[in-house]
């Protein structure tokens, strides 16, 4: 025990946030939901009679239905998308053209949800962009907003990141020795890709689908806004339960949703772990091909004509000249940037937000950094359980967070207070700087750390001396993307601030269900602009810091760079 001391003391502020807030929410939301509201405001507590209410409801169970359904179809639609775009960016010679499409892929990731499901009502509208091209054509116009298809449409341009990665670091990992051998037994690029790429791959598959199909049943703010309230899952259904004051009812909804998260989690990794590991040998990438270059280019342009539009045409509408959305615009004026500046309440929701997201990217950067430390350098006892507790909140929908954090943090007398909403943003952030972290740490040379505290140098200031330098650019990394998802969250905090509190993201979704006028988008052009100025450093320090190296590099870089050097 006290051989492992030092890993106990790095990974214990983590397990006592997570265990004091995340646990503490979590537990108290389900005793809630064994209370019951009668219609004359009496509670009763210790009752299984909510719970018998949502199982025995024909109208829950339609809206458990319609989140599966949503979330099949946005995973079957983002796979449909996903593995191609991933194919050809795997496919692309040069890494430095590999390096920008996946810049673009995942750029829009760091904008504001808001600001792209905005985008997407403006193209999508009865005088949007879609119905100003086809009704000249004799096609339109064709009613999508506020259906199903709407949501799914914008689910998966915000969730096509999550497929894309984890595809392509399979694609990365994936022996080129076993498609030479197919073709030299005879067979075609398609029976080789059905029969050797497609299984090998398979893994990467199932788990790209595993976040799209959990992130999509646990989406609240686009089907809130695209569904127009004709598209009813569990996300919105807790809302609308908060707001009827009916919380025992919201709180079981909760625990059904992330009953629903659990059973995902289940089935996706029984797939995964029969589809097989596809382990290489050492091998870490495949030989870019060059047959059919100019028909994956073709592909690739329209997956990112995809990606960006819905940001192109905001930032055309925030010119617009009136003020309800049509297109293309009848005129342009700079007047609603004027107008964003006169709106109440904006700078103050911002400033909330930058306190909010700076107080929890630091602490979230000193334990998190911690725990991954004892993670990686220490083989303690318990070391799985742990990065399992570590790692817990990216289970469990936000939504259903922020109405437990709600009920807590009544509780605990933190409601309306910036302390309560610092931790449960550290809560949410934590894992991905674990997860970043984690992975520069295990590419960091552990010999060198060492080799400090055997010339006497402290465990502290061996770290920093020798680890640090390291891990700087992935620590920065990290700090950027934990800002950037604090800043950005709307499904958890739209629950934890008062009536006099407001963030960015809950401003904007507030303005977006009240008005269509351009101000939300010169609001969102300029969070754009930042956004991806944001995206590029992440990009730039995450290649620093090799995470993604095997996404960026070919093993036939290094031959051609060998040859050009002996042909000087």
């Amino acid at each position: 025990m006290r051989r492992h001391r030092t890993a106990y003391l790095l990974a214990a502020p983590s397990v006592v946030l997570l265990a004091g807030v995340f646990a503490g929410a979590m537990l108290t939301l389900l005793e809630y939901s064994f209370h019951q509201y009668l219609p004359d405001g009496t509670d009763i507590a210790h009752t299984t009679a909510t719970w018998q209410t949502f199982l025995t409801g024909g109208y829950h169970w339609q809206i458990v239905r319609e989140t599966v359904v949503l979330g099949l179809i946005t995973t079957v639609a983002a796979a449909v998308v996903g593995y191609p775009t991933a194919y050809a960016l795997h496919r692309v010679r040069r890494s430095r053209w590999r390096y920008v499409g996946l810049f673009i892929i995942f750029a829009p990731l760091l904008t504001s949800v808001v600001s792209r499901t905005y985008g997407w009502e403006l193209i999508l509208g009865d005088s949007g962009v879609l119905n100003s091209l086809l009704e000249p054509a004799g096609l339109g116009p064709v009613e999508l907003l506020y259906e199903r298809s709407s949501v799914v449409i914008a689910l998966v341009h915000i969730l096509l990141p999550f497929m894309v990665f984890p595809i392509t670091q399979s694609l990365g990992q994936l022996d080129p020795a076993f498609g030479e051998a197919a073709g030299d037994l005879g067979a075609g690029a398609f029976l080789r890709f059905v029969k050797v790429t497609l299984p090998l791959t398979m893994p990467g598959l199932i788990g790209g689908a595993q976040l799209v199909f959990a992130l999509s049943i646990s989406s609240f703010a686009t089907p809130s806004l695209l569904g127009g309230g004709r598209v009813n899952v569990l996300a919105t259904e807790i809302y609308d339960n908060v707001n009827n004051v009916d919380w025992p009812l919201a709180a079981v909804s909760s625990y059904a949703l992330l009953a629903l998260a659990v059973v995902a989690l289940g089935v996706f990794g029984w797939l995964q772990r029969r589809s097989g590991r596809a382990e290489q040998g050492g091998v870490t990438a495949a030989g870019a091909a060059s047959t059919g270059a100019r028909g994956w280019s073709v592909w690739l342009a329209i997956v990112y004509t995809y990606v960006l539009l819905p940001l192109v045409i905001i930032v055309i509408n925030s010119f617009s000249s009136v003020s309800y959305g049509t297109w293309p615009p009848p005129g342009l004026s700079a007047k609603w940037y004027a107008n964003l500046f006169e709106q109440e309440g904006l700078g103050a929701a911002t400033l909330l937000s930058l306190e909010v997201a700076i107080a929890a990217t630091v602490l979230a950067m000193v334990i998190g950094t911690a725990v991954a430390v004892a993670l990686v350098r220490h083989r303690m006892p318990g070391r799985g359980p742990l990065q399992s507790f570590v790692l817990s909140p990216t289970v469990v929908p936000k939504v259903a967070f922020g109405f437990a954090g709600f009920i807590y943090l009544h509780r605990l007398g933190l409601f309306g207070g910036v302390a309560g909403l610092v931790v449960t943003h550290t809560v949410i952030v934590l894992p991905f700087v674990v997860i970043v972290v984690t992975a520069a740490l295990m590419r960091a040379d552990a010999t060198l750390d060492a080799a400090a505290k055997d010339l006497g140098a402290a465990p502290l200031r061996a770290f920093r001396l020798a680890t640090l330098p390291q891990v700087r650019p992935a620590l920065i990394a990290a700090a950027l993307f934990a800002f950037v998802v604090s800043f950005d969250e709307v499904d958890m905090t739209v629950f934890l601030l008062s009536p006099d509190q407001n963030t960015l993201p809950v401003w904007m979704f507030v303005y977006m269900q009240k008005f269509q006028d351009p101000t939300l988008a010169a609001l969102s052009t300029l969070l754009i602009v930042a956004a991806l100025a944001v995206a590029a450093t992440v990009a730039v320090l995450l290649a620093r810091s090799g995470v993604f190296s095997s996404l960026t590099t070919s093993p036939e870089e290094p031959v051609e760079k060998v040859k050009e050097g002996t042909s000087a």
